[in-house]
């Protein structure tokens, strides 16, 4: 089985922001499947078991803040003995253009502190990872700040969009190699 995790911040306030990008694709997973979350007793994540490309994979939207996210994701992976190579993180990339996607398997974490509670959790950074780029902060924005705004409202269509293709991108490596799937969705 696999485990997908849509980062991000739970709450209203932080629902539509940069940093929650990732949680925005794990709930467009689990609402394509037309299933919905539950709360997983043990590690207190919103989880649903879906069906991706023809696999049954486990969505997990954590319920804790991004830089405690390994809290729960660790209890998840260790309860349905999910393997770190088995992980994919979907999550917000400062360091890609706006509206990218991009995939690769493990790495550092870059300041996210996100990845970072991950890793640790899992003992692991060799995960697969579906990178949105959110690009940098105007002039010399704080990036912890800019990653906490909403998307500017000229943006939504192609937030729309980033979503559908990683959306697409799980499909993508749950049925082919790493490599094949970079190669398609590099090239969008």
């Amino acid at each position: 089985m696999h485990l997908i995790v849509g980062l991000g911040n739970p709450g209203q306030r932080y629902s539509a922001t940069r940093h929650n990008i990732g949680a925005m694709v794990a709930d467009a997973l689990v609402m394509r499947a037309g299933e919905k979350y539950r709360v997983h007793k043990r590690s207190g994540a919103d989880t649903a078991t879906v069906s991706v490309a023809g696999t049954s994979v486990l969505v997990a939207r954590p319920t804790v803040f991004m830089n405690e996210i390994g809290r729960q994701v660790g209890p998840l992976a260790s309860f349905f003995s999910i393997d770190p190579e088995d992980v994919i993180a979907v999550h917000d990339e400062l360091d890609i253009d706006f509206g990218l996607v991009r995939l690769k398997r493990g790495g550092g974490e870059g300041g996210h502190n996100g990845l970072r509670s991950m890793s640790s959790a899992l003992g692991s950074r060799d995960y697969l990872r579906v990178r949105l780029g959110i690009g940098r902060p105007p002039g010399r924005q704080d990036p912890a700040d800019f990653v906490l705004k909403p998307f500017a409202s000229a943006q939504r269509a192609e937030v729309d969009l980033m979503i559908a293709n990683a959306v697409d991108a799980v499909d993508l490596l749950l049925t082919h190699s790493l490599e094949d799937a970079q190669n398609t969705v590099h090239a969008w």
